[in-house]
């Protein structure tokens, strides 16, 4: 039996395919997979574990208690968060010492971005380094990028200022050739004013261009981050377990 080990990047290629079999949640996989975003893959020869640079995970194949042992291991003592999205079956595998919630993701089905109307005093720009570097809050593009400037290089995203400064901003959190996941936020003073929306929506407007298929997705409980989605047309499509440790 070969033992759980880290594969170099330059195999990388050949987990395309697995990636893409994945039935919730892909595009993380797959952004590792395609060398277009940082991550490490683990395998036993069985089984593989997609674990993305932001901390999200995703088992494909035959996971037996040997590679299910292993993953805990890096979920409880590895130097990175590891938040496992898994079916029922694997959550099962997982003891008192794991906490477990659930996931709900979505993807845009319209060919046309959702419309808007900017109000007065804020402007809407694409990102850039300048309004990066003053973006403060946990969905930023460092949550999923090595640095502003891979992401520039590879991402898209939009940003509502107000006076100069981020008010709300949307951006790919994450990409494959065929999709991108959406990540947004708003500044606490700037909230309820419909700017994540806007930001959002010049967003999707960005990736339907270049053709490929805006996706969403958030925690079971954020009601604010699934009625937005919905509101800007996103239809849901799945829905999974996360487990983490507690």
């Amino acid at each position: 039996m070969t033992a759980f080990r880290k594969i170099p990047q330059k195999e990388y290629c050949k987990y395309i395919q697995i990636a893409d079999s994945l039935t919730f949640g892909k595009i993380y996989p797959l952004s590792i997979a395609e060398c277009r975003q940082a991550g490490d893959i683990y395998t036993d020869g069985k089984a593989v574990l997609f674990h993305h640079l932001c901390g999200f995970g995703h088992i494909a194949g035959e996971a037996d208690d040997a590679f299910i042992n292993s993953i805990k291991d890096l979920m409880l003592n590895g130097g990175r968060r590891l938040v496992l999205f898994a079916d029922n079956a694997i959550v099962q595998k997982f003891g008192e010492e794991f906490a477990v919630n659930s996931r709900f993701f979505f993807e845009y089905r319209k060919s046309s971005p959702p419309e808007f109307i900017l109000p007065e005093g804020y402007k809407l720009e694409k990102l850039d380094s300048g309004l990066i570097s003053q973006m403060a809050g946990r969905i930023v593009p460092a949550f999923s990028w090595e640095s502003t400037e891979n992401f520039l290089a590879g991402g898209t995203g939009f940003c509502v200022t107000f006076e100069d400064k981020p008010a709300a901003w949307a951006f790919s959190a994450a990409v494959n050739g065929e999709e991108v996941d959406v990540g947004v936020e708003t500044v606490s003073e700037h909230r309820r004013k419909g700017l994540a929306f806007i930001a959002a929506a010049k967003t999707i407007e960005d990736i339907l261009k270049s053709g490929r298929t805006p996706v969403w997705a958030c925690h079971s409980e954020n009601s604010g981050s699934a009625e937005l989605a919905l509101k800007l047309g996103f239809f849901k499509t799945a829905e999974c377990c996360v487990i983490h440790k507690r």
